[in-house]
Order: C-alpha cells, then sequence, then structure tokens
C-alpha cells in the first residue's frame, strides 16, 4: 500500500515537472487523452496546472474549465463542484462558444442530477434571457416543458402529438 502512494506521488511529480515546459495547448492535448484512456485523476491534475498558468490563452482555459466541469458531473459525480466550474465558464467566457453550453449544462444539472425544478427553471430562463438565438435554445425550451417527467410519459406525449397533428386527424 505504502509502494502504491510512493509510486503515485513520484509518478505525479514526473507528470508535473513535464507539465511545467508546456504550452496549455499540448497540457490540454496530453490531459484529453488520458481522459480518453480513463486516466480522469491523471488528466484533472493537468486540467488544474493549465487553469494555474498565467499566460494561458482564453479559449483554453474556457475549454478547460468546461471539460473539468464535465469530469466532475460525469465521472466523480460532485455536482456542486460541476457547477462551479460551469458557472465560472459562464461568468468569465460567456461571450465564447463554451458560455451557452456553460448554462445549458447548468440548468440540465440542476433538472436531471440534483432535481432541483426551480433552481433549473431559473437557470433555463437565463439560458433563454441571454442566449435566445443559441442552437440550444431548442433543447432548453424542450428541457423545461418536459422537467420532471418521466421518458416514457416524453415519448408518449411525443407520439400523442405527432399522432394528432397527422393529415387527415379529425380528432383535433
Amino acid at each position: 500500500m505504502v509502494k502504491r502512494v510512493i509510486l503515485g506521488l513520484i509518478a505525479l511529480g514526473i507528470l508535473t515537472a513535464c507539465t511545467q515546459s508546456k504550452s496549455a495547448s499540448e497540457m490540454w492535448d496530453q490531459a484529453r487523452q488520458l481522459s480518453e484512456k480513463n486516466n480522469y485523476d491523471q488528466a484533472m491534475e493537468i486540467y488544474k496546472q493549465i487553469l494555474a498558468k498565467k499566460n494561458a490563452p482564453d479559449s483554453i482555459l474556457a475549454k478547460t474549465q468546461f471539460t473539468m466541469a464535465d469530469l466532475y458531473l460525469n465521472h466523480y459525480k460532485r455536482y456542486q463542484k460541476s457547477l462551479e466550474h460551469y458557472r465560472e465558464v459562464a461568468q468569465t467566457y460567456g461571450s465564447s462558444k463554451w458560455g451557452p453550453k456553460s448554462q445549458f449544462m447548468i440548468g440540465y444539472t440542476y433538472a436531471n442530477y440534483i432535481h432541483d425544478y426551480d433552481k433549473a427553471k431559473k437557470e433555463y430562463q437565463t439560458f433563454l434571457d441571454v442566449y435566445p438565438t443559441s442552437e440550444l435554445t431548442e433543447a432548453v425550451k424542450f428541457e423545461m416543458k418536459y422537467m420532471g417527467k418521466d421518458l416514457q410519459d416524453i415519448n408518449n406525449l411525443d407520439f400523442m402529438q405527432t399522432k394528432n397533428n397527422t393529415p387527415g386527424n379529425t380528432q383535433n
């Protein structure tokens, strides 16, 4: 056990030393590759180092924050931590392509993971107010319409709408 901890610390030290001289972009690529191999802890350490870089471009910082939020949400199941990162992106990089995605994910996390529908509605409304022409607008409207409903209910509702809107249907 002690041997594994020592080896882990040595590997982390080597990883840290190797990433000090790399650009933020190279580090991001390295972290992404680690994530793809399910080495989330090592990837997260590199993402944190990217955020600490003073000269990292905003595009890399926004992408890094968003990716960290996704890892906290999907891998670590630390929903509040993921919300912190999504909020940071939405507030700091709101005009980038990551801004609307992050604001969407804040509402989505509240609705589908935390099940706090009041907060989800508020966050989705913020999305609609700030990003009314986003490609995600229809997804937000769908989420708001069916929030809290079971997937089976949604499938039945969509089926009924399609059935009732078919040409020649006299049930309308």
